[in-house]
């Protein structure tokens, strides 16, 4: 391996979140020291994920199936729709397992300095699916900062005249988290004692 292929594994490890240089030297290097066991695995394993991975027509949740294995299962109620920001927020959901409803993922929260705008929510397919659903009911399920607080309401506007129960969640989730931190139980109890907005 050349220095600058070196070079290149640090710059592109660094680019991770929360990863800095230092960080990313450190891990490369424990790549390089384990080559066989770690390394070589670990790209054959991003290859293989990135020819197979897609993301889902219906709620843009990442599988290896079209449609995804939550909106394809029977075992889900298609009455309730939880709205996420992403797919770390869909899994923190499906660990705690207290939401056996679906998921509608839209893939980041207004904001003006992200270039994320009302249109890259895709509020049409939203509806289209609440429609074809007969769906009863909306967990807007966002973190609690300024951004996600001004994209559920955004979505609730859009979604008003549907005349469906939009629900929030309560209590546990403090303010300026982000729902993938949250633990088990506090993300259980604000499912569980979520509120109407409005």
């Amino acid at each position: 391996m050349s220095q600058d292929e070196l070079q290149k594994l640090i710059n592109l490890i660094s680019r991770l979140p929360g990863i800095g240089q230092r960080s990313a030297q450190r891990i490369a290097l424990y790549l390089i020291k384990n080559k066989q066991e770690l390394m070589l695995p670990l790209g054959d394993s991003v290859k293989e994920t990135a020819a197979v991975i897609k993301k889902c027509d219906n709620c843009g949740i990442l599988d290896v199936i079209i449609p995804c294995k939550i909106c394809s299962s029977d075992n889900r109620s298609k009455k309730t729709i939880c709205i996420v920001e992403d797919m770390a927020d869909v899994w923190a959901f499906e660990r705690s397992g207290y939401h056996k409803g679906l998921y509608h993922v839209i893939g980041g929260l207004l904001s003006a300095a992200k270039n994320f705008t009302e249109q890259d929510l895709k509020l049409n397919k939203l509806r289209e699916r609440i429609e074809i659903n007969q769906a009863q009911e909306i967990i807007l399920a966002l973190s609690a900062t300024i951004e996600g607080q001004t994209t559920a309401l955004v979505i609730k506007d859009a979604l008003e005249s549907l005349n469906i129960k939009i629900t929030q969640l309560a209590y546990g989730v403090p303010v300026g988290s982000e729902i993938h931190y949250l633990d088990d139980n506090t993300l259980g109890a604000a499912l569980e004692s979520r509120k109407n907005l409005g």
